[in-house]
């Protein structure tokens, strides 16, 4: 359990969150030291630390009192970002010591890993941003994240907008991308603007060259709150649950990660970790997506290629 001090952290984060915008592509970790007018936040931590007790046994740990992290090559921002010194940061970064502490371990470990099956089977715990899809054998438990394609727009519409915003509108998305697919997928009156990465993107939408952005909603979060004005206004596609995959073996800490993840979810430490990094974006659900979009037929796109319009590529590498 947190401590008072940890508490007071915490929303004292919440807070410089939502009045700063925190989570932009330049903000880092925040040092709470110089927020805090007394208690400083290492103390604090290391005092609380020092409380823990492990509530999973060393058996189910590769080493005692500590969580081993792996952090998947592919990851990016903002849920994963490497520094030049080697050193790491983001959602994942963040969550994961959250996960610690309500493990009651008093260490946490970080790895890179390129496959989920090998990493638990060598190297590490638990690894982060692991969809069903990527999952292999191993056990995803719980979302402390979502994947869609998000829409991003200057133009002050609620969440969701209409699909009928777009009609007309220039969007742009990274060509080649699995945004711009998703985006072909629907019948949308759009003039694309292809660009060659999210940032030449949003500068287009805030020099006025486009209406909308649309890309990875988290990568879109993150980009936006160096862009003011700028805001999320749904996804096209349904969300993805991105969850923590750990060792189908491995139940004792499978029921842990669970628990733990329940914990910081309901006392909001997860949302301060996501705050961080992207601001004020929604939790993801179906609820989040574009009103009435309607999805594009065969027929649609047969005329489009009679048209000479080009079609999504087959090959649609991350963004």
């Amino acid at each position: 359990m947190l401590s008072n001090h940890i508490r007071a952290a915490a929303a004292t984060v919440a807070a410089l969150g939502l009045a700063l915008g925190l989570g932009g592509c330049s903000v880092g970790p925040v040092d709470l030291d110089d927020f805090l007018m007394s208690t400083s936040v290492a103390d604090a931590q290391a005092a609380a630390r020092a409380e823990l007790a492990p509530v999973v046994t060393s058996d189910a740990l590769r080493q005692a009192d500590t969580l081993t992290v792996g952090i998947l090559t592919t990851e990016s921002a903002p849920l994963s970002l490497a520094a030049s010194d080697g050193s790491q940061s983001g959602i994942d970064v963040d969550v994961a010591h959250a996960l610690a502490d309500a493990l009651g371990l008093g260490t946490v470990s970080f790895v890179s890993v390129s496959d989920v099956d090998t990493a638990l089977a060598e190297s590490c715990d638990v690894v982060m941003g692991v969809t069903a899809e990527n999952a292999g054998g191993a056990t995803v438990v719980g979302s402390y994240v979502q994947s869609a394609t998000g829409v991003f727009t200057k133009q002050g519409l609620d969440v969701p907008a209409d699909a009928s915003a777009l009609s007309g509108a220039r969007v742009a998305v990274q060509g080649g991308s699995v945004s711009e697919s998703v985006l072909m997928g629907y019948e949308l009156d759009v003039t694309e603007v292809n660009v060659d990465n999210l940032n030449a993107g949003f500068d287009a939408l805030d020099a006025g060259e486009a209406d909308f952005v649309v890309c990875d909603a988290y990568a879109g979060a993150y980009l936006a709150t160096a862009y003011p004005g700028t805001s999320f206004v749904g996804t096209l596609d349904s969300p993805s649950a991105v969850g923590i995959a750990v060792s189908g073996s491995n139940a004792e800490l499978q029921a842990a990660l669970a628990t733990a993840l329940d914990t910081i979810s309901t006392n909001g430490v997860g949302d301060v970790a996501r705050a961080r990094w992207v601001g004020s974006l929604p939790v993801l659900t179906d609820e989040t997506r574009v009103a009435n979009l309607v999805e594009r037929t065969p027929s649609a796109d047969a005329e489009a290629s009679a048209d000479g319009a080009e079609t999504p590529d087959d090959t649609t590498p991350a963004e």
